[in-house]
């Protein structure tokens, strides 16, 4: 550990403040760019910016503005949009695990990213893919309660809806 000549001066408190200078001392380095954390190997991820807001909107039937939802599970982030006149959402999420059959069974989509799995729900569906290094799910949903309950649409235009919108996102990783 270099302390660029420094020297402690006698009666420095020692203990738990000494330690925690020590601590986040310790990641500092005479190199530029050191940090305390170990640096990501590529730009994190802004969830919101992997689709537009019409390719969403065309899921939706309006075009809507996503927004950011910081969730209680750690390393999951997420993107809402939200038609509710309609009672409809689109939900795009970064996953913490690796999309394979054994986190995610469903039904395999050739031609979205590397593995793409689709499970259809009472309320909605969900395609998971994996791209490269990247996890994510794209979810739509719909509340019962909302409108007349259960949408018109068909199962096939979800499904659709949903391939179109990870084809899209998977371009651009």
């Amino acid at each position: 550990m270099v302390w660029s000549g420094k020297s402690v001066r006698k009666g420095s408190p020692p203990g738990v403040l000494g330690l925690v200078l020590l601590v986040a001392l310790s990641g500092c380095s005479g190199s530029t760019g050191g940090s305390a954390q170990a640096e990501p190997t590529k730009p994190a991820l802004d969830v919101c910016a992997l689709a537009t807001k019409e390719e969403v909107g065309a899921l939706l039937g309006q075009v809507v503005e996503g927004q950011r939802d910081d969730t209680p599970l750690p390393s999951l982030t997420q993107c809402s949009y939200r038609y509710a006149e309609k009672g409809r959402f689109v939900i795009v999420n970064l996953l913490p695990y690796e999309v394979s059959q054994a986190t995610k069974p469903g039904t395999p989509v050739p031609g979205v990213g590397d593995l793409a799995l689709y499970d259809q729900a009472k309320v909605g569906a969900h395609l998971y893919v994996r791209k490269g290094s990247v996890n994510f799910a794209v979810n739509y949903a719909f509340d019962p309660l909302a409108d007349k309950g259960v949408p018109d649409e068909s199962s096939a235009r979800i499904r659709t809806g949903l391939v179109t919108l990870a084809t899209a996102i998977a371009s651009r990783l």
